[in-house]
């Protein structure tokens, strides 16, 4: 029977392996192969995919962009209040988590430099739904007032350089408050050479709201809302799949984002194009449908993000990876290193 107490997911972890900045080269991460089958472990660098993917094999990848999703606004009280992008709901409204020392009031409007931006229409905890008052669209909005949606952990104030490092370099879709990290790795240059190799590069779209980073606060993570996420997955996607699964091939995760969309659709028999909400939670006990191997880079303690990968690999494999990666020196969070799970 699993432990389902969240407390049981945690690590050690020295602060100086946060990876506050991104490598120069996005590809020179360090890589660690875990073959789930062999029972084997494997240092490597990311660059050396190209070596480690066969012809035929299927690799999926979240082409969502982020967006400026962080705008500090004030208040018609006066107060200041910083705002993270949550998710669209029409084109005039969305939702957006709060920080300030005081809630704003139903009614009342956020600006910036005197103007109206916001009107607050609805508030439930630290979420607020917001209508625009302003003439530009809403993405428009977070681009033209918004930072870079770094996050909390890292410390160091926001550069120029982090527009760029912060976003995958196959980002096509605005929507997302945090980039897909396992896909930060990637170099055009490296998705050309595998697709000359004849591995088969495919794109579905989630975006990422809170709900993939919100804290499990409770101590049961059976008891964690995981809520939902826009996903658009293509038909051809599904038939791909089901092809390299008979062909005895691998269908290769970028991240936990692909894994849950994909999955979400195998568990609701989606076989059509789909685009609408996906609240799949995995956690240990998960038993996947379709993906085999996984990319992803190594998660926050006591995360659903953690539990993820524990139903994939395991727990006890994935902790000891972790205590290894931490011995080793290994960079952890969004810029930092990568694993390859393999399960094939």
């Amino acid at each position: 029977m699993n432990d389902t107490s969240i407390k049981s997911y945690d690590y050690n972890l020295p602060k100086e392996q946060i990876a506050e900045t991104p490598l120069l080269q996005r590809h020179n991460s360090k890589l660690l192969h875990l073959n789930l089958k062999n029972d084997t472990t494997n240092e490597s660098q990311f660059c050396n995919l190209l070596e480690i993917l066969n012809p035929n094999d299927l690799l999926i990848l979240n082409d969502t962009r982020v967006i400026p999703a962080r705008i500090n606004m004030t208040k018609d009280t006066g107060g200041k209040i910083e705002l993270l992008f949550h998710r669209k709901l029409s084109d005039k409204k969305c939702e957006a988590i709060f920080s300030s020392s005081r809630a704003p009031k139903i009614g009342s409007t956020l600006s910036i430099n005197n103007n109206v931006i916001f009107e607050v229409i609805k508030r439930m905890d630290n979420l607020l739904t917001l209508e625009s008052q302003s003439t530009d669209n809403l993405f428009d909005i977070y681009e033209k007032y918004g930072e870079v949606p770094l996050p909390k952990y890292i410390k160091r104030p926001i550069s120029n350089s982090d527009k760029k490092k912060y976003q995958t370099v196959y980002a096509k879709f605005k929507g997302s408050v945090a980039a897909p990290t396992a896909g930060l790795h990637f170099t055009k240059d490296m998705i050309d050479k595998l697709i000359e190799k004849g591995v088969n590069v495919e794109y579905i779209t989630l975006h990422i709201s809170y709900n993939t980073f919100k804290p499990i606060t409770c101590s049961n993570y059976l008891k964690h809302d995981i809520g939902s996420e826009y996903i658009d997955v293509n038909e051809k996607i599904f038939s791909l799949i089901d092809k390299t699964k008979l062909s005895g091939n691998r269908i290769i995760a970028v991240g936990t984002t692909v894994t849950r969309a994909i999955e979400f659709c195998y568990n609701n028999n989606i076989k059509k194009t789909y685009e609408g909400s996906a609240d799949l939670y995995i956690y240990p006990g998960y038993k996947f449908i379709a993906i085999n191997c996984m990319i992803t880079n190594f998660h926050l303690p006591k995360s659903s993000l953690l539990l993820l990968v524990c139903a994939f690999a395991g727990k006890d494999k994935i902790l000891k990876a972790y205590n290894f990666a931490v011995n080793q020196g290994y960079r952890f969070y969004s810029y930092g290193d990568s694993m390859f799970l393999e399960n094939n």
